[in-house]
């Protein structure tokens, strides 16, 4: 399900909007909640000394793969990191395939509510 939606130009990198999208979660969820968020999973585009650092002064895990080319990857931090990142990988598969309206919107006021609507017909879906 998803928590936090940030919208960017096209041609933005993801891993530039990785703290907008985690300071957005504190403006929805209060202190009791924000201390139950205890990872973060990216891809590998996410995979920076900063993001890594950011994410660690707010107490979160950041369940990050490192890049192939990565001086500090050791092995390390694909444990449960793919069934994990299937769920994200889903839910934009589902907005893509089964809500592919919002896939060819031009405005940005009217994609942003056509996620939100596709976000909540997926937490009906989930709590029935």
């Amino acid at each position: 399900m998803p928590v936090s939606i940030v919208m960017s130009p096209a041609d933005i990198h993801d891993s530039t909007k990785f703290a907008d999208v985690m300071e957005s979660i504190s403006d929805f969820a209060d202190d009791s909640m924000m201390e139950q968020i205890v990872s973060v999973y990216a891809d590998r585009g996410c995979d920076s000394k900063p993001i890594r650092s950011y994410a660690r002064s707010r107490n979160v895990i950041p369940c990050i793969p490192f890049r192939k080319n990565s001086r500090t990857a050791n092995g390390a931090g694909k444990d449960n990191y793919n069934r994990t990142r299937f769920v994200v990988e889903r839910f934009f598969a589902w907005l893509k395939n089964g809500f592919h309206r919002a896939r060819y919107e031009r405005n940005a006021g009217n994609y942003l509510g056509l996620v939100n609507i596709a976000s909540f017909l997926m937490y009906c879906r989930v709590l029935r």
